[in-house]
């Protein structure tokens, strides 16, 4: 078994474009994490692991983000961050195609979703590649992990330009090459919500049966202009979605992800 700095390293969990994401345990207090680490000795991609490093770093108090618990460069040049263990599966994962979640479901995990996302805006942060195989479900916590900060930003300015995007994921403004926003995540969570619940990503349609009140504030996420969203100034959407879920459903909280059935 390989070793990095404190850490027995196992097997591969995750494959990205520039770094693998391995099972890792500590070698004394026997606890797990997760090590990524940089395919090659690139600078350049030494670098870009760095940032995700210090704004994880700057992000180390919210329970549905992961934490950063060293960076390093090892002896054969690669650079290598090491991370909290995350015991769940991403959201892209749990649903097979042509399937869907319950509605339910998916108001819990965006309620989670836009819980984290407020805190990165608040902090200066904006994720820029908010996916379903960047939201990992953690059923026994009844939480979600928002992962893969290699895009993010720190304070964008009028001149920051976008480090890249998903393709069916991305919002109009990334592809005009327009600096990301928070409402660039909140397009995101939108696309999230819309996708748990089976819709089409690329043409925002949903099935028929999803309740009129869920459609709408998910399509409120889903405008083009960024200016025509949501924003944390004009209102709560932790506490609106909330809302929406004792309109629709009759309570605010359920034992996600268990009590309510993928259909």
């Amino acid at each position: 078994m390989a070793t990095i700095g404190n850490y027995h390293v196992g097997k591969l969990i995750s494959e990205g474009g520039f770094a693998y994401i391995y099972h890792a345990q500590h070698m004394v207090l026997e606890e797990l994490a997760c090590v990524k680490q940089t395919k090659t000795d690139s600078i350049d991609h030494g670098e870009l692991l760095r940032q995700e490093a210090k704004i994880l770093w700057k992000l180390n108090e919210h329970h549905s983000i992961p934490h950063a618990k060293d960076f390093m460069r090892i002896k054969d040049g690669s650079h290598v961050m090491i991370m909290d263990y995350i015991d769940g599966k991403t959201l892209d994962s749990l649903i097979p195609d042509n399937s869907r979640m319950h509605p339910e479901d998916v108001c819990s995990i965006t309620e989670r979703l836009l819980d984290a996302l407020f805190y990165c805006h608040y902090k200066g942060v904006v994720h820029s590649d908010i996916k379903p195989g960047n939201v990992i479900v953690e059923p026994k916590k009844r939480d979600i992990k928002l992962i893969d900060f290699g895009l993010s930003v720190y304070k964008p300015k009028s001149s920051t330009k976008p480090l890249g995007y998903t393709e069916a994921f991305v919002a109009p403004e990334i592809l005009e090459g327009k600096p990301p926003v928070p409402e660039t995540d909140l397009y995101g969570a939108g696309i999230v919500m819309l996708y748990a619940l089976g819709g089409n990503a690329i043409t925002k349609e949903f099935p028929s049966d999803i309740p009129i009140p869920i459609k709408d504030f998910c399509n409120a996420l889903l405008r083009y202009n960024p200016m025509d969203r949501p924003n944390w100034e004009k209102v709560n959407l932790v506490k609106a979605l909330s809302d929406v879920r004792q309109e629709v459903f009759g309570r605010r909280h359920t034992d996600a992800y268990a009590k309510t059935k993928m259909s």
